[in-house]
This record gives structure tokens, C-alpha cells and sequence, in this order.
């Protein structure tokens, strides 16, 4: 395995590492990891650079870079949403390995603000063959609900602050459907919508690990979830779903890390299997 720094996107404002196998294969996917918001390459706690190398000892060419105006990347269109900008250099970014490798199928990963570009891209991009969704999108249920506030009855204060709330004297905002998800920009991502654009990709064939914690940014409480909260959705057919009760948010400890490792290189191996490297030809 080794590892070279990268340029490319409009004027080569965009900068990344690309971790290559000792036997790279143009008939193995490339997997790109997306920034976890204002975090650059290396990931929270360098949690990319570990999956990175992780796959390319695999066989698999792993790109990390930094978006536009994160990192060391230029700000490239500030005209541009976060959301609009960021879909727009994944793309840039695929590209550009086709070019420089010939690889024609991507997987996409990413935490938290990645986990949503990687999924948003994968919508309109047909090349996106998975995608490793770390914390990423998430909708209550009545199980998560009640699995939720059975520890929380007892506690005076959040009644408190329900009571404000209720009064008018709380920060919630009127008309929210408490089903929906907030993203970053203020977009909000209904139910219904989320659901439709899930159904296109696993009726598209698109591979889906979805990966969560007991301490992500929603309100993921149980293994099952994801499957409840969209019962009419064949999730078995394209998706893999763990729940890690016991990890933090950025997998900070070694020995959630290393199952996080250990989970995504098998579900990797299982989508698209790496072949034996190619005999050396000998004179």
C-alpha cells in the first residue's frame, strides 16, 4: 500500500489522498470517504485514514479529500449551498479517478454531514455502486420513542422544559414535524421524501451499509429501527444495518474502531470481492 497526494476540480482547487493498493485492479471499485462537516481528510480522530488504508491493504483505491472550503481546498463557488456545492465536488472527485485509474464504479462513505452527501449524490449518479453511511439519516418510531423517554420520566427538569414548550416559552419551532430530519443549510428532509428516495435506490440495486451509534446526532435507539420506520421497504434487499449501543459518535475507542474496520472491510469483500492479483509476467 501506498499513498500520493492528488489535485483536481476546477483550476486542481481541490485536494486529496489517494491510498493505492501494491496491486491495484481497474475491475475494483474506488471508495471516496466524505468530509464529516468542517473536519478535513484524516476524519475525526483520523477514523478515514484508518478506513482508507484498511481497504487498500484489501485491494480497494480509497480517495479522501477535502470539499470545497474545507481543509486544504479552495472555496471554489461560495455562491453555491453547502449541499449543492459539496454533491457537486464528489462528482468532481469521480471524475477525476476515472481519469487517473480508469474505475468507472464508486463506493461512498462518510459520517454524519457525509453520510447525507454520499447518499444525495448517490441519487443522481448512477456510477455510486454503495455507500457506508455513518450516523446518517435516522427516523423515530413509537419503539425509539418510548425506548427514548423511559429513562428521561423521572428527570424534573426535561419536564420543565416541556412545559415551557408547550406554554410557547420554549426554542421549539412552530409547524416541525417531529418526523422529519433537520440537515445542515435548514434543509429538512420529510419522511415521505426520504422514503421515495430510498425506495430508488434499492430498486437501482444500490449497496447500503447503514452504521449507527448509541450516541449519533438522532435519535437511533435499536438494531431494527430503520426497518420499522419504513416497513413497506424491501431494506433487506440492499441494505445492512448495525447498530453500535456502546460507541461514541466518532468511534474514538480502539476496540469499537477496530470492529467498525473489521465490519465494513467483510461488507465491502461481500459486495464486490477483490480478485487474486494478476500473475507477474516473467521473460
Amino acid at each position: 500500500m501506498n499513498e500520493r497526494a492528488v489535485y483536481f476540480g476546477p483550476r486542481n482547487g481541490l485536494l486529496g489522498v489517494l491510498s493505492l493498493p501494491s496491486q491495484p485492479r481497474d475491475d475494483v471499485p474506488a471508495v471516496i470517504l466524505l468530509n464529516a462537516g468542517l473536519l478535513h481528510r484524516v476524519g475525526p480522530n483520523r477514523l478515514y485514514v484508518d478506513i482508507a488504508r484498511r481497504l487498500a491493504e484489501e485491494g480497494y483505491r480509497c480517495l479522501r479529500f477535502d470539499m470545497s472550503g474545507v481543509g486544504d481546498s479552495e472555496l471554489l463557488d461560495g455562491n453555491l449551498l453547502d449541499i449543492e456545492r459539496s454533491r457537486r465536488d464528489v462528482v468532481e472527485a469521480m471524475n477525476a479517478l476515472h481519469d487517473m485509474t480508469g474505475t468507472e464504479h464508486f463506493f461512498l462513505m462518510g459520517l454524519c454531514t457525509g453520510a447525507f452527501n454520499a447518499f444525495r449524490t448517490a441519487l443522481i449518479d448512477e456510477r455510486v455502486k454503495g455507500c457506508v453511511l455513518l450516523d446518517g439519516y435516522s427516523y423515530p418510531t413509537i419503539r425509539s420513542r418510548f425506548r427514548h423517554y423511559r429513562t428521561r420520566v423521572f428527570e424534573l427538569h426535561r419536564w420543565t422544559g416541556y412545559l415551557k414548550r408547550r406554554l410557547g416559552r420554549g426554542s421549539g419551532e412552530p409547524g416541525q414535524n417531529p418526523n422529519d430530519l433537520i440537515l445542515f443549510e435548514n434543509e429538512v428532509v420529510p419522511k415521505k421524501r426520504f422514503r421515495s428516495e430510498l425506495a430508488t435506490l434499492i430498486d437501482r440495486g444500490t449497496a447500503m451499509m447503514l452504521i449507527y451509534t448509541g450516541l449519533g446526532p438522532l435519535a437511533f435507539n435499536y438494531e431494527r429501527q430503520m426497518h420499522d420506520a419504513f416497513p413497506h421497504l424491501d431494506l433487506d434487499r440492499s441494505a445492512t444495518v448495525r447498530y453500535y449501543p456502546d460507541a461514541d459518535h466518532t468511534f474514538r475507542l480502539p476496540g469499537n474502531r477496530n470492529r467498525l474496520l473489521d465490519d465494513i472491510r467483510a461488507w465491502m469483500l461481500t459486495q464486490h470481492p477483490v480478485p487474486a492479483p494478476l500473475p507477474s509476467s516473467t521473460t
